[in-house]
């Protein structure tokens, strides 16, 4: 199952109440989904999809859909005002 179509709108909400982090650990695996939800908009990331898995910096690890993570990536730099 692809990303959901109001992936866009849950990353803002998430970022703006914490739920999604505003800052990565640096640390970013990639390989096929294993059927855990999106941090993001919360669909399972099936085995035929690519997961994104990113450690922030509380060590929590955030799974992502490819367009959830380009999605917080984007948005969370917007917000930050830097590129990091």
């Amino acid at each position: 199952m692809p990303s959901a179509p109001d992936a866009a709108e849950k990353i803002r909400k998430k970022l703006a109440t914490g739920a999604l982090p505003h800052d990565a650990g640096g640390t970013t695996f990639a390989g096929n989904g294993t059927g855990r939800l999106c941090n993001d908009c919360d669909t399972p990331i099936l085995p035929v999809e690519m997961e994104y898995e990113v450690e922030a910096r509380d060590r929590r690890s955030i799974r992502f859909h490819v367009r959830c993570v380009l999605l917080w990536q984007m948005y969370r730099r917007q917000g930050s005002g830097s590129d990091s």
